[in-house]
């Protein structure tokens, strides 16, 4: 009966329908650019390496500006570094390095103005989980010797060296310093945005040899640090703690004079920052289920008047006011369940498109498909169940005689 009013009444059924289905896209339209985002960023955070901890005299955070106070702190230094892999029991690799952006690299007539410079030691490979495709990484001899070499990123690769050129063995001029290339690394990925293959390692040692005054923000410090598993993190933590507030001489009861972020306490910061972002979308969406449940009702209230003189005949031969009830109820569910999947059809299409052609990530999870049939057919009981209790409670001799 709920379909054959479908195909009776075309109109008035496609426009429910169209109600419903507008709502649900918008819902999961919304979850999955919520979802998507949220997705991209843990892979991004997760892309830096497995369960890695990261130190630096900053406080941790996603956005902020660093306060005057933290950018006179003091930096962190190798001995630091040094410390916690000679301390820290629930460590198995700690890497310190230092990161200079913008750096000036040539080769031959080809030059590159963006690439991130980075100060590293042999420990850095295995801290982040990231390896050297070809060639070989920064050695305990290059720090100890501080000689210059290198390890490109493969944007820079791709940037300097044309005609299938071999970078290895070649030598590279970093602000007018000569490197000898001495490996290429994997393909890294990227990381908020920012590409991680256009970068460039070089003995830590070295760095310090040109660079010799760290200036905030073209020149960071840090420490990079990977516990034993994930269930290690927060006792990892706690002695880096310990162990960095005696190698600054922080005295008892005053605060840090560094930040620890791990990333567990990254993601936190960042569902805190967009959270309530995402509350804003999520009530839009929301509103505009509620306009097409409204237009539901509208439609139904029509439909029961329309419908008085069937309503009356039922009533004559017998039918209940749970019938009636049960009747309109059906029908509602009926129309707003084909609305509602069509709803999720055309956002799951949507949100593929939005994968291909834009640049903003969008997932559509399980449950979120689950939900949306679910408000779909609420959406129909609710705002169906005053046209449906109106058209119980009426009167049949009433109802008969309507016309």
């Amino acid at each position: 009966m709920a379909f054959d009013t479908v195909r009776t009444n075309k109109l008035r059924s496609s426009l429910t329908i169209l109600g419903v289905s507008v709502g649900v896209i918008t819902v999961v339209f919304m979850v999955s650019i919520i979802q998507g985002l949220n997705k991209a960023f843990a892979a991004q955070i997760e892309s830096l390496g497995s369960n890695t901890i990261w130190a630096t005299k900053f406080d941790p955070s996603i956005g902020h500006q660093p306060t005057s106070e933290e950018i006179h702190r003091k930096e962190l230094t190798l001995a630091d570094a040094d410390a916690i892999r000679r301390e820290a029991s629930s460590v198995v690799g700690v890497s310190p390095f230092y990161r200079k952006i913008n750096e000036t690299v040539r080769y031959g007539d080809k030059q590159s103005d963006t690439p991130i410079l980075i100060g590293v030691t042999p420990y850095h490979e295995f801290t982040v989980s990231s390896y050297v495709d070809r060639g070989r990484f920064i050695s305990d001899i290059d720090v100890t010797a501080r000689t210059n070499v290198c390890v490109l990123g493969q944007d820079l690769v791709k940037a300097l060296f044309t005609n299938n050129e071999d970078p290895l063995d070649k030598d590279v001029k970093i602000s007018g310093h000569q490197f000898h290339v001495v490996g290429i690394m994997e393909p890294l990925g990227s990381i908020l945005g920012q590409s991680r293959d256009n970068s460039i390692f070089i003995p830590i040692t070295t760095f310090e040899k040109y660079y010799p005054e760290i200036e905030f923000p073209e020149i960071i410090s840090a420490i990079i640090v990977r516990p034993i598993a994930r269930a290690y993190v927060k006792s990892a933590i706690d002695e880096m703690t310990d162990i960095l507030r005696k190698q600054r001489r922080v005295p008892p009861g005053e605060p840090n004079n560094f930040g620890i972020s791990s990333q567990d306490a990254l993601l936190d910061v960042y569902n805190q920052l967009t959270g309530s972002t995402y509350l804003v979308l999520t009530a839009i969406s929301f509103v505009a289920l509620m306009i097409g449940g409204i237009g539901v009702m509208n439609i139904m209230l029509v439909s029961v008047t329309e419908r008085t003189k069937e309503i009356g005949l039922r009533k004559a031969v017998g039918a209940t006011r749970t019938n009636i009830l049960s009747q309109f109820l059906i029908e509602a569910v009926v129309l707003t369940a084909i609305g509602g999947l069509l709803g999720l059809m055309v956002g799951e299409l949507a949100s593929l498109l939005m994968n291909k052609y834009s640049p903003l990530p969008a997932y559509v999870p399980a449950w979120a498909i689950v939900v949306g049939i679910g408000i779909s057919a609420a959406v129909g009981i609710v705002f169906r169940l005053w046209p449906a209790w109106k058209a119980a409670r009426m009167d049949p001799i009433e109802s008969l005689r309507w016309e």
